[in-house]
């Protein structure tokens, strides 16, 4: 980014430098002293070094939405340790960038303005990339099986369709597995288990989606809101402290939303890949999640909030 040096004692050539006053950042012209090699979290070592460059509000706010992006989610208290202002001057920035249409707001600091998506790419396409985290998650998740005789829900997706061929695995080297009946929206799914002896697997109806795999719809909504199971494997595309669980398309939103409902237990799988990405359509809170089965560590906000709501969480 472009800074200005300034003589020590000479005159600003545009404006005076941020104020943490009722008057501070009011004009773009503002500035900030940023230590050398400022970056985020510094330490108090770092925020001893003599102020070289002035940052200009505008280069600030500029260099915030690149942070943004690059992050999925950054916080006041974070930026203000970073461009060495005060807080409130972070706060002015943030709302002059949601004005502006940016970034925007949530509790603590901001996300991008972009990170809600309505794109999404094909179950074929998908199977092809993070196999080895999907594999461990899905052999992770057979301990949450329930016992003979029970149920499952199991959501479309590629992680949950891992979890499949784990089960047609266990039921081919174990022929004495107890019996499961799953209720299943993926039309892959289906059809692989339907070999399988020792489960019963009935199929929602529906419009089939193409890019997914799976049945939607009034019908696949009626179905499924006949029917019960002692736990539900769900999938999904974003997961975020802020918005919880969330897929970008309405339809399939709908039936995934119902799923949370049916079951006594649900059980989300994902890989780390979907920590801190949004998308349009939220189908379900943190609070309805019980399990998250994952292959790395969720980042420190998202760890605290599932924490805040008693989620059991396993690194596969």
């Amino acid at each position: 980014m472009g800074v200005t040096e300034i003589t020590p004692g000479a005159p600003d050539p545009s404006s005076g430098p941020d104020r943490t006053g009722s008057d501070a950042g009011n004009d773009a012209g503002s500035t900030t002293q940023v230590p050398a090699g400022a970056r985020p979290g510094i330490g108090e070592h770092d925020r001893e070094q003599p102020p070289v460059p002035v940052m200009y509000a505008k280069e600030r706010r500029q260099a915030i939405v690149r942070l943004t992006a690059a992050r999925g989610r950054v916080s006041v208290a974070d930026l203000a340790v970073t461009f060495a202002v005060a807080p409130e001057t972070i706060r002015r920035d943030l709302d002059v960038l949601v004005r502006s249409g940016q970034v925007d707001r949530v509790h603590g600091g901001a996300i991008p303005r972009s990170s809600f998506g309505t794109i999404e790419s094909t179950a074929r396409e998908r199977r092809t990339t993070r196999g080895d985290a999907k594999a461990a998650i899905a052999r992770a998740a057979m301990d949450y099986l329930p016992e003979s005789h029970g149920s499952i829900i199991l959501d479309g997706g590629t992680t949950t369709g891992a979890l499949a061929a784990e089960m047609t695995l266990r039921s081919e080297q174990d022929p004495t597995a107890g019996p499961l009946t799953v209720i299943t929206d993926s039309v892959r799914t289906g059809l692989e288990l339907s070999t399988t002896r020792s489960l019963t697997v009935h199929l929602l109806g529906g419009v089939i989606r193409d890019v997914t795999e799976t049945v939607v719809g009034a019908m696949a909504l009626t179905m499924l809101g006949q029917v019960s199971a002692d736990v539900a494997f769900l999938g999904t595309n974003g997961l975020s402290a802020d918005f919880g669980l969330t897929t970008p398309d309405v339809e399939e939103a709908a039936v995934k939303r119902l799923m949370t409902t049916r079951s006594r237990r649900c059980i989300l799988l994902a890989d780390a890949s979907k920590f801190d990405s949004n998308y349009m359509c939220t189908f379900a809170e943190l609070e309805q999640l019980d399990v998250l089965i994952t292959d790395a560590q969720p980042p420190r906000h998202l760890a605290q909030a599932l924490k805040a709501h008693e989620i059991e969480v396993v690194i596969a």
